[in-house]
């Protein structure tokens, strides 16, 4: 079983009510606002409970707004501009809406996105975002990992980049590395402590005492880089 419900919490000051599931996926502690779920606190298999309630009032007021937006039915807000912030660019976001039975993404010049499309269908609007952002992620992230993975002297066997719901990347026993297109908007830091993190798996399988020492040679500060991932995924922009 990848994952199991455990039992439903609820935050006495803010009366959060939310489900905690433990996963063998997930590395991270993180959220999900869902219509047919609530809200869940997904949690790796060996994390102890004590940790979620301090992480679910932490981030009380951004599940607050999910649940608001779940109750009265709104649509996810169209973004005015996307923070790329892995490469430091700001894209402007401009809608042309009605001029086309289906959505599509045309750049017309540095760092100004224009989107064609219906009115009425924000959904694929958003579709259409995402598979914009994966094409940024596929344009930056496997250079950057080959950057790194030369500098270290970490070989891998081959990288691709998806959409993850509870990681932020991973690496195969056969040396193959997968990235989260949502690293692009996270600081630049985050980013090659996670793909210094996937290469050092292609050595240690496991998060051993060895990886760990592995993952500081390359990383000093990785302890408090970690912490800070833990905490980026309730920090990404609601549309995502």
């Amino acid at each position: 079983m990848i994952a199991e419900q455990l039992q439903t919490g609820i935050n006495p000051e803010s009366e959060i009510r939310y489900t905690i599931r433990r996963s063998n996926r997930a590395r991270y502690m993180h959220i999900n606002a869902r219509r047919d779920r609530g809200v869940e606190v997904v949690i790796p298999r060996r994390m102890a409970l004590k940790h979620v309630e301090p992480f679910v009032q932490q981030h009380r007021q951004w599940i607050k707004k999910q649940i608001e937006q779940l109750r009265l039915g709104q649509p996810v807000e169209l973004p005015a501009e996307i923070h790329l912030a892995a490469i430091s660019e700001i894209w402007s976001v401009h809608y042309r809406f009605g001029d086309s039975s289906t959505w599509r993404y045309l750049e017309e010049y540095p760092n100004h996105l224009q989107i064609r499309g219906p009115a009425e269908d924000t959904g694929a609007c958003i579709n259409v975002l995402h598979r914009w952002l994966r094409r940024q992620a596929c344009k930056f992230l496997p250079g950057l990992l080959y950057e790194i993975s030369r500098k270290c002297e970490l070989e891998y066997r081959k990288v691709s980049v998806r959409t993850q719901k509870s990681r932020w990347g991973s690496c195969s026993s056969k040396g193959s590395i997968s990235l989260n297109d949502r690293l692009i908007l996270l600081p630049c830091e985050l980013v090659e402590y996670v793909l210094i993190h996937e290469l050092c798996h292609t050595r240690h399988m496991n998060h051993s005492q060895e990886f760990w020492s592995l993952v500081a040679r390359y990383s000093p500060s990785h302890k408090n880089l970690d912490k800070r991932l833990r905490h980026a995924q309730t920090a990404l922009p609601t549309w995502v």
